[in-house]
């Protein structure tokens, strides 16, 4: 129980600091951490029920706890965020709001658990920790998703994609030095289309021999 109480606070806190800065928005959902924490918390609750003869309240007040603390405020809080472009990409940031929905999503589930001991389910609340922040954090990401895809299909195809290196070989290369020419309207080559800015051509020389020539800024 304390381990997952340790996890659960790590990854609240890591959360919370990610909330306040601008991040991507991915283009498709990969919840990984979500699946993560809440394949732990099943286990963790299943072991619990296993251990525990839970009533009939105990087991409503973690019902209602997981849906209105962890699926209703996840989708509202995502509904907080604000979501837009720039730089070809679909980025988000949380507001003052989200940061005030999560501390209620969090409320909800320990208000929960004075209520689920008197249901006869004392430490429930506990046992499902994990299994809330990842159902809570997988709703949120969902619904940033659904939000974001209208912005992604605006910036077309060739938006959102990671920079690219190709390196080219030149003598000595591996005590040489690198230099990088920045293609934004440079000349095509192998994997690299003409005017593609987020493809770099690097190549490597010695270091007593001239750089090649850089492009001149525009």
């Amino acid at each position: 129980m304390s381990l997952s109480y340790a996890l659960g606070v790590l990854v609240v806190i890591l959360v919370l600091i990610r909330q306040t800065r601008v991040r991507p928005v991915p283009r498709f959902f990969r919840p990984r951490l979500p699946v993560f924490l809440g394949v732990l918390g099943l286990f963790e609750l299943l072991d619990y029920t296993g251990a525990h003869h839970l009533a009939g309240g105990a087991s409503l007040w973690l019902a209602g706890t997981l849906l209105g603390g962890a699926v209703v405020l996840g989708a509202v809080r995502a509904l907080s965020v604000r979501v837009w472009t720039s730089s070809r990409w679909v980025v988000r940031q949380g507001t003052t709001i989200t940061m005030v929905l999560w501390v209620l999503s969090l409320g909800v589930h320990f208000v929960g658990e004075g209520g689920s001991a008197r249901a006869g389910g004392a430490t429930l609340q506990g046992a499902s920790f994990l299994l809330h922040l990842g159902l809570t954090l997988g709703v949120q990401g969902y619904v940033l998703y659904r939000r974001a895809l209208p912005l992604w299909d605006e910036l077309g195809p060739e938006a959102g994609r990671r920079l690219q290196v190709n390196f080219g070989q030149g003598p000595n290369a591996f005590f040489g030095t690198i230099f990088t020419n920045f293609g934004d309207g440079g000349p095509a080559g192998p994997g690299r289309p003409a005017g593609r800015p987020d493809v770099i051509d690097a190549e490597v020389v010695e270091d007593d021999e001239e750089p090649p020539e850089l492009p001149r800024p525009r």
